[in-house]
């Protein structure tokens, strides 16, 4: 398959051939080359079909033999038929490997860009583009580039076929088609016009809709489920955009019949003034009357790439958006610092806001590293820097010695299993969800890691093989934790990370948890983010963060407890939020 860059993506073929390509695998590109070749020959065969009208009649006027001319006919109606046949059937297989190769491209894309790049603006588009725009431009593949092909040959052949009947009617035809290519580029500007000026309202709509249908407990809460202002400005905004877009789209094609017309009142014209049998006149305006009906479909179809035009742009926006770098040859660790993570001088902010500045921490093998401060000091944000879903504006994070942007993402992600706060499920079983994490795993493994993160009482109640629904609504919030816990047992991998995984959590689910972690620390490093006492009362080593992004104390809970600062300041409101009770009203 041909390599999609910013280079050889950018829109310069007028007919979206190389463009298109760019997104298909090479046999997909064979099958499109004899798709437009054969398509050529059917317009060559049409042009020569239409022509042959011209000495037939002449031949039944002056009563020579019509036989000749009646199985050439045959054989060009054959010819036709075979080459429409099969140019139809490949033109559907190279619009086929479009479809499979434009998604697979996109999604091997999207898992080489930082987690920052997944915002509502960009993720509301894409489902549209993966589905109606995809399509949109696999029938340019299939269709409008065969038309366009196909009728270009036709408007060809009856132009020569005219200079060589009558030469009158041949310079007709070769000064007016100039004029109709022009208004067809014209339409086509005005398409294309219309339609980039009503895209950034559309993916504006989208990325609207996707907040709207993701933050709907908020909107209740607030009372705004039924006045959401955002959407509906962005609605307005896309409709002014559409209406827009339809005036001017249909102007394109109004434009284009008006020139069709045009040309056919001249053909007819110029055909009544060449002297000649009745006959022959009908057959005349018929050579006309085909050359407008190519020249209309070849206008139309080229106006309707824009829709192929606009998936393609928007797969180019994807496409140069910039990937985490991964290095050429991967270093691979010696083995002597196995489960060892360590930041050293990590500042890191998103766009202009700061939020880690000059963080320095090791976390050791073996050892349970928690990380606590104030919300927004960068918790979290040192977890996904550690999982490299964004790199470091400055500084280093090393995993087993060696920094993570030169051990490359595959053999990053096997050393880590990640549990957060906001976990999905796939809408299959809950052996499925928990071999997700080791997909090699046998059933026993699996039953042996649900066991211990305590999902067996969840497959008790709702069977092992119970498909959980979409995004595993049919469990809670906890028994979805449990099952992401499961997932990061199951996976063994020597470094693990929870971020938040026991904040919202009743006592049944957070106890499954922590006896989870007890498992885990045997065997593997866990840094571990949480407000809860209990997960961090028995760290190895404590890292506290302030609330602008620097370290403010490291050390054990007994250590940073008995030591004026921030860690102290948390442990006094835990153990005054712990002793808060609802009191008896007064007599």
């Amino acid at each position: 398959m041909t390599e999609v860059t910013s280079k050889n993506l950018r829109l310069r073929d007028p007919f979206l051939i190389r463009e298109t390509g760019t997104l298909q695998t090479e046999k997909g590109q064979r099958y499109g080359r004899w798709q437009r070749l054969l398509a050529l020959c059917v317009g060559i065969f049409d042009g020569l079909a239409v022509l042959a009208l011209v000495p037939l009649t002449r031949a039944l006027v002056q009563g020579t033999a019509v036989a000749p001319w009646l199985w050439g006919l045959a054989l060009i109606a054959l010819l036709a038929f075979g080459a429409r046949f099969f140019s139809t059937l490949w033109s559907y297989f190279s619009a086929l490997d479009f479809l499979h190769t434009a998604h697979t491209v996109i999604g091997d894309k999207l898992a080489t860009l930082p987690l920052g790049w997944f915002g509502a603006h960009n993720t509301g588009g894409l489902s549209r583009l993966v589905s109606d725009r995809f399509m949109a431009a696999a029938e340019t593949v299939a269709h409008m580039q065969s038309t366009i092909v196909r009728d270009s040959a036709a408007l060809v052949t009856l132009v020569v076929g005219a200079w060589v009947w009558n030469p009158r009617l041949g310079l007709t035809l070769t000064l007016m088609a100039p004029v109709v290519v022009l208004v067809v580029q014209v339409a086509a500007w005005i398409r294309k016009r219309a339609a980039d000026q009503a895209l950034p309202p559309a993916q504006e709509l989208s990325g609207r809709i996707v907040e709207f249908a993701a933050h709907q407990p908020a909107l209740r809460a607030a009372g705004r489920s039924d006045e959401f202002a955002q959407l509906q400005q962005a609605l307005q905004a896309d409709q002014k955009a559409r209406v827009r877009e339809l005036w001017l789209s249909t102007f394109a094609l109004v434009l284009n019949g008006v020139v069709v017309q045009a040309f056919i009142v001249a053909l007819i014209t110029v055909a009544a003034q060449v002297p000649a049998d009745p006959l022959e006149t009908i057959a005349v305006i018929g050579i006309s009357l085909r050359f407008s009906r190519a020249v209309d479909q070849v206008g139309s179809a080229y106006v309707g790439l824009d829709l192929g035009r606009v998936a393609l742009t928007e797969a180019r926006q994807i496409s140069c958006a910039p990937s985490l770098p991964e290095p050429a040859q991967p270093t691979v660790p010696t083995g002597a610092e196995a489960g060892r993570v360590e930041l050293r001088d990590v500042s890191f902010g998103y766009g202009h806001t700061p939020v880690l500045r000059n963080v320095s921490f090791v976390a050791q093998p073996g050892t349970l590293t928690a990380i606590v401060g104030p919300s927004g000091s960068g918790k979290t944000t040192i977890a996904r820097l550690i999982s490299r879903f964004w790199d470091v504006d400055s500084g280093v994070v090393l995993v087993d010695g060696v920094d993570i942007r030169q051990l490359g993402t595959e053999q990053l992600m096997s050393r880590l299993s990640m549990v957060f706060q906001d976990v999905y499920l796939f809408d299959d079983s809950l052996l499925a969800n928990i071999r997700v994490g080791r997909p090699s795993a046998s059933d026993q493994e699996v039953y042996q890691a649900a066991d211990l993160a305590g999902v067996t009482s969840i497959a008790q109640r709702l069977g092992w093989h119970s498909r959980v629904g979409e995004a595993g609504r049919l469990l809670s919030g906890g028994e979805r934790q449990r099952v992401s816990v499961a997932r990061a047992l199951l996976k063994q991998a020597p470094i693990v990370i929870f971020d938040e995984a026991t904040s919202a959590l009743d006592a049944e689910n957070e106890a499954n948890i922590l006896a989870s972690m007890e498992a885990l620390r045997s065997r593997s490093t866990l840094i571990v983010i949480a407000h809860k006492l209990d997960t961090i009362r028995n760290a190895d080593q404590i890292v506290v963060l302030d609330h602008t992004g620097h370290v403010s104390q490291v050390g054990t809970h007994a250590q940073l407890g008995g030591t004026p600062g921030i860690y102290q300041q948390f442990l006094r409101r835990r153990e005054a939020a712990h002793g808060w009770a609802l009191g008896s009203p007064s007599a």
